[in-house]
């Protein structure tokens, strides 16, 4: 592989992610979905997590980066923290300049809090930017039982991951 790519990859809490992917998957029209909740979709009728739901699969993070790191060197490949990504974007696109070797010249001034979406939005020079609709919606309430569930059974994992890419993201685990 061509030594000069430079691989960014960015993770958020696994949890969080699941639950964002049902919403995202249930809120579109076209999509082939199921009318089950979150909660039958994601533990079995035996009560364990169902690994085999999409978004618990995908959100299994050490299972693709292994992959990844078969190929790349770990120097190629950076990690953005997709949760401070969201509430402090400042920060870690400074870090993405560092990685990439840029120019810092992202800035506070290149973001507004929007309150409706609860997230920043892009702000460059008179033009202000924010991601679609489907974007920033108010995910189901989730049975406390079933995060509590996802946190333990995501544990083991996240600690693979994080002994991979030396790097501990803090996600709860219970």
């Amino acid at each position: 592989m061509n030594s000069s790519i430079k691989l960014l990859l960015i993770l958020r809490d696994p949890v969080i992610r699941a639950i964002s992917d049902y919403t995202q998957l249930h809120s579109n029209p076209l999509a082939n979905r199921s009318s089950r909740s979150f909660e039958q979709l994601v533990v079995k009728p035996d009560g364990t997590v169902n690994t085999n739901y999409r978004p618990v699969a995908v959100s299994t993070y050490h299972n693709h980066v292994y992959r990844w790191l078969d190929v790349f060197p770990r120097d190629q490949l950076f990690v953005v923290n997709g949760d401070r990504l969201i509430t402090n974007p400042v920060s870690e696109l400074n870090r993405i300049e560092t990685f990439l070797g840029l120019e810092h010249r992202i800035s506070a001034e290149n973001f507004y809090f929007n309150r409706t979406k609860g997230f920043y939005c892009l702000r460059y020079g008179p033009v202000d930017k924010c991601l679609k609709e489907t974007k920033g919606r108010k995910h189901p309430e989730i049975q406390p039982a079933v995060v509590a569930k996802l946190r333990e059974h995501f544990g083991q994992h996240n600690q693979k991951l994080y002994d991979v890419l030396g790097q501990d993201f803090g996600w709860p685990e219970k």
